[in-house]
């Protein structure tokens, strides 16, 4: 439905181009800071895509039990819940810059230190390593996500948010397969030292960059603590738009986080792939998405807000379709197939939602607004993960993907229900609330 929905009514590729509108090489190469940033995160992606296979490696080799895989991942969501919406408070408070500078730091030490976890005595250390790392993750999202969008012009929002998941999605793939090989050839200890290493060059980066919105409300009388957040509360509430995608993501994510789950089951349990076989999943993901999204984007920066809040529904329910079907019979590479479909359909959703969230939030409020939407997500996903942990030892994966799926499909369907009956209002923009720039 995603792809119907593009040839019927997004512009052709060679139609922007004539029109004079950038992609993502453009913006890449036209904009030193933000390359610096976008090069330090793709670094630093493909190491953590290390560490997430070697983890689940090391987890089911010292337990064997699906549900360990699924509480690892709960570890990594639910710190969103608070740290995430905390960290927003910090990134409209404090430099953002400094919040990444000294996050990539704890982060490379965090890293280090799973190598403690990998023996039957020390295996309870992942989980709170996990947690640990995870906090410390969102905090310093957060301060990029108000940050880096400052670097670019209001227009390229979609881009600016499909470059950074497209390094997400390329790196992915190239961490999941060398996470894999990595695994299977050598063990689990150089994949924790590889991420190590790519937060310091991370690091690195960051420090090149000065540019930029580095802080949000700035004056002496601006709210603080918990003054601040329920300041960013209120501003979400403002607007039935922004409300509403804070609604779509938490409905969603209850299926997304369980097929993350369950993914691991089928290519461990059911695939036999091997210790590292979660790596073929992530790279399937990542190779289709980042195709998709690289020939998607400049489409999406010319469509008007009101189409794009249509891709956003398609996008809930395509994925949905594609995760229920994962539950029925097939080859191992046949299940990666309709994995690689799922990444596709799912792929647009990311950098348009970004692009409405931004839309509709001032930079004094950009961290607040867009960590609650992370923080919604993140929650779900967690969650999620535990409970379909738990249900894939009981029921196995073949009865819980139709459940997941659906959990995705139908928050994309009645989305697109609302959009047709207008039931989310005039699209406009946050605002501060009374006594805010």
């Amino acid at each position: 439905m995603v792809f119907i929905f593009f040839s019927r009514y997004v512009p052709r590729v060679t139609d922007i181009e004539e029109r004079g509108a950038t992609g993502l090489g453009s913006l890449l190469a036209g904009n030193r800071d933000f390359r610096l940033l976008w090069l330090g995160n793709l670094v630093s992606v493909c190491g953590g895509w290390f560490t997430a296979v070697a983890v689940f490696a090391m987890l089911y080799e010292h337990t064997g039990a699906a549900v360990a895989a699924g509480a690892s991942l709960a570890m990594r969501y639910l710190p969103g819940i608070l740290f995430g919406t905390w960290g927003g408070v910090l990134a409209d408070r404090l430099d953002r810059r400094t919040i990444m500078l000294v996050g990539d730091g704890v982060l490379a030490v965090l890293a280090l230190a799973f190598l403690l976890a990998d023996s039957p005595g020390t295996i309870w250390l992942a989980y709170p390593l996990t947690f640990a790392s995870a906090a410390v993750g969102f905090v310093f999202q957060a301060a990029r996500n108000a940050w880096m969008p400052s670097l670019v012009r209001p227009e390229e929002s979609v881009l600016y948010a499909a470059a950074v998941q497209v390094n997400g999605l390329l790196f992915q793939a190239v961490g999941g397969l060398a996470g894999a090989a990595a695994v299977t050839l050598v063990g689990w200890r150089w994949a924790f030292v590889v991420n190590a290493v790519s937060f310091l060059v991370s690091f690195h980066f960051t420090a090149k960059v000065r540019r930029g919105d580095r802080r949000g409300d700035t004056r002496p009388q601006a709210a603080r603590g918990l003054r601040a957040f329920r300041e960013g509360l209120r501003a979400v509430r403002r607007s039935r738009l922004v409300s509403a995608l804070l609604l779509l993501e938490a409905v969603f994510c209850l299926g997304l986080g369980g097929s993350i789950t369950a993914m691991t089951a089928l290519a461990v349990q059911v695939h036999d792939l091997g210790d590292g076989g979660t790596g073929w999943f992530y790279a399937v993901q990542g190779l289709a998405g980042a195709v998709v999204l690289l020939v998607a984007a400049p489409r999406l920066k010319r469509l008007p807000e009101e189409r794009r809040l249509v891709v956003l529904g398609l996008s809930c329910l395509g994925e949905g379709l594609f995760t229920a079907a994962l539950g029925l019979p097939s080859s191992a590479l046949g299940a990666l197939a309709i994995w690689g479909a799922a990444a596709c359909a799912d792929v647009v959703y990311g950098p348009v939602s970004m692009a409405v969230l931004l839309g509709h939030s001032p930079n004094e409020l950009r961290g607040r607004v867009v960590s609650l939407w992370s923080a919604t997500a993140t929650a779900s996903l967690g969650v999620s993960a535990v409970v379909s942990g738990a249900l894939l030892d009981a029921l196995g994966p073949a009865a819980l993907l139709p459940v997941l799926g659906a959990c995705m499909a139908l928050p994309g369907a009645a989305w697109l229900v609302a959009l047709r009956a207008g039931l989310l209002g005039a699209t406009r923009r946050v605002r501060p609330a009374a006594g805010s720039r």
